[in-house]
């Protein structure tokens, strides 16, 4: 696997940052998906420049409520895309003009040591375009695009492949049977005392100030004959009200070391609850088909929460799905689970650890489950087995729509990590939603998958000539 040189789309608000990088990565501008957590945010992507591949990351705007301490919050900004990137788009709104936050993006722009794009948007005419200003920036000239067009985006791909470097090809791994684990959550959640608990050395900085680690460390060790790469994904600095430069850069990273994981843990706050970031990351897990697992962690501070008002005789407001339950440590745990299963119910196959890292309590749990994760989620199944499943499961509620019933000819299982598997039906537009739902409850419940998600692919068979078309993907 190769690390992609990175891209970094920074400018102030409007001035059609998003829409560049929708351009850039060939995606749409709008990704809608009913399952909250699985939505894939205009955050980060993949484009290619003549061949040459690269990430992109489509950074935050500085809004309004940021005016009173404007230039501090603009150099933060920009300097946390500086710090990840290898190339600079510095993106202007050509048909505006400069203002004050464009001069002070551009002065830290003019001492950074990576490569700089000074590209004018908005220009959906050249006739219009009135670059002699964005010459007082002192970044060279200006090169002008229509991003909602693609006017000169040519152009911008052309520098792009001059100025990226090639991938980085990872080093090979020691031992190809590792298990590849990533940390990974929120700023200040407990990931490094997590780690450490793990090891059982201070092997990672650990602060109260969130942000600590600022770059992912890979570990490898082993434990019970089995080998891991324990992966403590890297912070980012909190800076005052830069709390979007913030999010940002902590799903990228988060995103980064998933991708390069077999086993994603994702720690949690007890008393934070679960985020809106917190469930884009697990839905990052499930889209990329990485095994999942949630640890919540700093769980001694949510009891001695929950003891305090149980003694006060007071009804507590829980903080997962803000209904009223009578406090009592003794349950607690399996109300917070089940409220949290609620809110992430596309990852209800993760299990749930609850944990106190700085005191090591529950740790040992989360090692023994990650191989018990890794190993569904290379779980293979026997085709005759699965066939014999698969026969049971629609012998029992024969499914059928609009009158006609689905038929399915033969299933295998055509990959692991994720355990996918395709089923060759006659026609892919009987399969309903549900009857997936049930499909995969039913593998689920005849085979051990808990922690790994699974992919299930519908094909039509044309009996006629043997061939056979893909129809529909989905996966669970």
């Amino acid at each position: 696997m190769n690390r992609l040189p990175v891209v970094a789309i920074v400018g102030r608000p409007n001035v059609g940052k998003s829409t560049l990088f929708n351009r850039l990565t060939r995606s749409r501008a709008a990704v809608v998906e009913g399952t909250p957590g699985v939505t894939r945010d205009r955050l980060y992507g993949e484009g290619e420049a003549f061949g040459k591949p690269y990430r992109v990351i489509d950074t935050g705007g500085l809004d309004a409520a940021f005016r009173d301490d404007i230039t501090r919050a603009a150099m933060a900004q920009t300097q946390l895309a500086i710090d990840e990137a290898d190339v600079v788009i510095f993106l202007i709104d050509g048909a505006e003009g400069i203002n004050k936050i464009d001069y002070e993006i551009a002065d830290r722009l003019q001492r950074c040591a990576q490569p700089v794009i000074l590209v004018a948007n908005k220009l959906e005419s050249l006739k219009k375009s009135n670059l002699e200003a964005a010459w007082d920036l002192r970044l060279g000239e200006a090169l002008p695009v229509s991003a909602v067009h693609g006017t000169q985006i040519g152009d911008l791909l052309e520098r792009l492949c001059e100025l990226l470097p090639e991938p980085e090809a990872e080093p090979a791994e020691e031992t190809s049977d590792a298990i590849r684990v990533a940390v990974v959550g929120r700023p200040n959640v407990g990931k490094s005392s997590l780690v450490n608990a793990i090891l059982g050395e201070e092997r990672c900085i650990v602060s109260e100030i969130a942000g600590t680690t600022r770059d992912a460390i890979d570990t490898p060790f082993e434990r019970d004959g089995q080998r891991y790469v324990l992966v403590d994904t890297a912070g980012v600095r909190r800076k005052a009200k830069v709390h979007e430069a913030l999010e940002y850069y902590t799903v990228l990273r988060s995103f980064e070391a998933l991708e390069r994981s077999d086993v994603v843990v994702l720690c949690l706050d007890a008393l934070d609850g679960a985020t809106s970031q917190d469930m884009r990351i697990a839905g990052m897990a499930h889209e990329k088909g990485r095994g999942l697992i949630l640890v919540v962690n700093k769980w001694d501070l949510l009891l001695r929460w929950v003891a305090e008002r149980e003694a006060s005789g007071f009804e507590v407001n829980e903080i997962l799905d803000r209904r009223l339950y009578k406090a009592n440590p003794r349950t607690v745990g399996r109300e917070y689970a089940a409220a949290l299963r609620n809110l992430m119910p596309f990852c209800v196959y993760a299990p749930i650890i609850l944990t106190t890292a700085i005191t090591a309590q529950g740790v040992a749990k989360v090692l023994a489950e990650t191989a018990l994760v890794a190993e569904h989620h290379a779980f293979r199944i026997a085709t005759p087995d699965l066939n014999r499943t698969v026969r049971e499961v629609l012998d029992a509620h024969p499914p059928s729509r609009h009158g006609k019933p689905l038929k399915v000819l033969y299933t295998t299982q055509a990959r692991v990590k994720p355990p996918t598997f395709v089923f060759f039906v006659n026609d892919p537009d009987l399969v309903h939603f549900s009857f997936e739902r049930h499909l995969e409850k039913q593998l689920r419940a005849a085979y051990n998958f808990e922690g790994t998600p699974l992919k299930l692919v519908f094909r039509a068979r044309r009996e006629e000539d043997g061939r056979r078309t893909p129809k529909r993907a989905s996966r669970r």
